[in-house]
């Protein structure tokens, strides 16, 4: 019997007989069988050099390229996909991006134009038919709005009025900067400091009436006119000159409006009526002139249009018949 001593693999290996047995090439030696019996102390290392001849350590099967390729093409779609869905997220971020920053720049913009707009655009106080408006400016000045008038300012500009229709003032005078406040119209403009005063330009002419201080007045026909208290003016620009330039006596008062009536002081009765039309925007007409130049002297209420009319008629002796939007004005 064989002696030789087996205590590693490679002992093993490099038996000749061993390799033969395990491989049953054509042998009937059981030495070996007889071995496993005697040492089996020693069978993990037989086995493990038995397995390492048969070649089962590792089983390498071929994977075919038909597969390979479809795995692949299977890989890269993912692939795509994902490339696909990063891209439109990146560019909906994107846009979105964009979408905000437009829309943050337009309300800057709008919040500018706000601004400018506010600074720039006119403040405008504006009074229908028989409506009186009362209100003081930042200055102090205070404005007194007769019915259908209208007048406006920039707000970086307050001391500087334009005026359609009519308006008393009471303007504030400013004792630190002296600074002047102007009331322009389309025929002049009133220049003041500090002082009360009646501006009125209906009927295609400017009416100024001083009632406290002193005003100038500069003419758009290049002159000018100094006011003092009971003052009364009226200039056309159609004429280029003044037309009326009286004191006011104590029975007659242009701003008596503000107090809710109207004292006339031997008015015409068409002078007295055209006050009516332009505090209440109705239209006279006349039978005969007669009536048209009746005179009137008294205190008329302009709180109601109907009571004004009654008291007209009862200092006149007239009637005062509407016919369609045409109140007629005839003979009592």
């Amino acid at each position: 019997m064989r002696k030789e001593k087996h205590n590693s693999i490679d002992d093993f290996l490099n038996d000749k007989s061993f390799k033969n047995w395990v491989l049953n090439k054509e042998t009937t030696d059981d030495y070996w069988d007889s071995w496993v019996q005697e040492n089996p102390d020693q069978f993990d290392v037989f086995n493990k050099a038995q397995h390492i001849i048969l070649g089962i350590n590792f089983k390498n099967d071929t994977v075919p390229q038909q597969k390979i390729d479809a795995e692949w093409n299977k890989l890269e779609s993912k692939l795509k996909v994902i490339q696909e869905k990063e891209k439109k997220t990146k560019y909906t971020t994107k846009k979105r991006i964009q979408q905000l920053s437009i829309a943050a720049s337009v309300i800057v913009l709008l919040s500018i134009g706000a601004l400018i707009y506010r600074q720039f655009s006119p403040i405008v106080h504006k009074t229908s038919y028989g409506e009186v408006l009362e209100f003081t400016l930042e200055d102090g000045t205070s404005i007194t709005l007769n019915s259908n008038s209208k007048i406006s300012y920039y707000r970086n500009e307050i001391r500087k009025i334009k005026l359609e229709g009519e308006a008393y003032f009471n303007v504030k005078k400013e004792k630190a900067t002296n600074a002047k406040f102007w009331v322009n119209t389309n025929d002049l403009t009133v220049e003041v400091f500090g002082t009360q005063f009646n501006v009125n330009t209906h009927r295609n002419k400017t009416k100024v009436y001083l009632e406290e201080g002193n005003i100038k007045l500069a003419l758009d026909n290049g002159s000018s006119k100094k006011m003092i208290p009971g003052n009364y003016i009226e200039y056309s620009s159609v004429n280029k000159k003044i037309i009326v330039d009286r004191n006011i006596n104590s029975n007659e008062e242009p701003a008596s409006w503000k107090d809710g009536k109207l004292i006339f002081d031997n008015y015409t009765l068409e002078k007295a009526l055209n006050r009516i039309s332009d505090t209440y925007g109705v239209s006279f007409s006349y039978k005969d002139k007669e009536t048209r130049q009746k005179l009137i002297t008294g205190v008329v209420p302009t709180t109601d249009l109907n009571i004004c009319l009654n008291a007209i008629k009862k200092s006149t002796n007239v009637n005062i018949k509407k016919e369609n939007s045409i109140l007629v004005v005839s003979k009592n």
